[in-house]
């Protein structure tokens, strides 16, 4: 059974260890989390469990992605593969949240869309049961401990000379120079789309998360690197709101039964969305 009681916190490795032994380290701790995140939305259906489920799932997928090379490569993406199944299915629920929270964000909005919430929350409600039976079926806590097990194995066969020291360093070098290729590109080009500042998102979460994995073995404090990702991850949160808000309305035009304020809805979103996209490319300009 999967067990420990953080939240998948790095702190627990160190440089004497193997690499074999800091991800079962790692591994152990972030499984736990998704795995009681997983039990607790069976009992309550309570949207930050869901968020955090989300957010435990990202993590062990960054962690597959830095052990990459020391891993089966079908395996290892289909295991990355189904950890993303299981964060999408709560990310339904997620979806609707965001989108209420946008439409009613302020007095003005939320009087003019007064309608259309009532729609919102309906299928938000319908959502939430699918996240939970979804999950709930999935069996999650087995899913985690199968995928732990099988990459432990994988990398108890594969002897490597590496220190733990090194490897970290290695990866996190990865991922920011993956990180800094999809910035390049995205603020290259004045009027290049959402997909790559989208892009630049999933990078800057992956190296992140590398950092705070591996920080007790690196050299120097990398906090002031990590705020400063957490800072513009916050910014492209934002954005990817809005665009998964307008993507919601245009899917559900139909079902949501308000042709008229879907349209108010799309133009409001639309203008917010643009707004912001500006902003964010002067950030990445001005941040790197």
């Amino acid at each position: 059974m999967v067990s420990g009681d953080d939240s998948g916190r790095a702190d627990s490795i160190a440089p004497a260890m193997s690499t074999a032994d800091a991800f079962a380290c790692l591994a152990t701790s972030i499984s736990a989390d998704a795995a009681r995140r997983a039990h607790a939305l069976h009992l309550k259906a309570d949207p930050e469990v869901l968020h955090k489920l989300r957010v435990a799932l990202r993590r062990l997928r960054s962690l597959w992605w830095a052990y990459g090379p020391l891993l089966d490569r079908k395996d290892s993406e289909l295991q990355r593969g189904e950890f993303k199944s299981l964060a999408d299915a709560a990310g339904k629920t997620r979806d609707w949240d965001v989108l209420r929270d946008l439409l009613a964000g302020d007095r003005s909005t939320q009087h003019a869309f007064a309608s259309l919430l009532e729609s919102v929350d309906e299928h938000r409600a319908d959502a939430l049961l699918f996240s939970r039976r979804t999950i709930g079926n999935a069996g999650v806590e087995q899913i985690l401990q199968r995928a732990l097990t099988g990459a432990r194995d994988q990398l108890d066969l594969r002897a490597t000379s590496t220190t733990l020291v090194g490897f970290a360093e290695e990866r996190v070098e990865a991922a920011e120079k993956a990180l800094k290729k999809r910035v390049k590109r995205a603020v290259s080009d004045k009027d290049s789309g959402y997909a790559a500042l989208h892009e630049v998102r999933i990078a800057g979460k992956k190296q992140r998360y590398l950092l705070e994995f591996f920080s007790p073995v690196l050299d120097g404090s990398h906090q002031a690197t990590i705020e400063r990702l957490t800072s513009v991850q916050d910014e492209l949160g934002k954005l990817n709101d809005l665009v998964t808000g307008e993507a919601i309305l245009r899917e559900y035009s139909f079902q949501l039964g308000e042709p008229k304020a879907v349209s108010e809805a799309v133009s409001y979103l639309e203008d917010q969305k643009r707004r912001r996209m500006r902003g964010v490319h002067e950030i990445l300009r001005t941040t790197w």
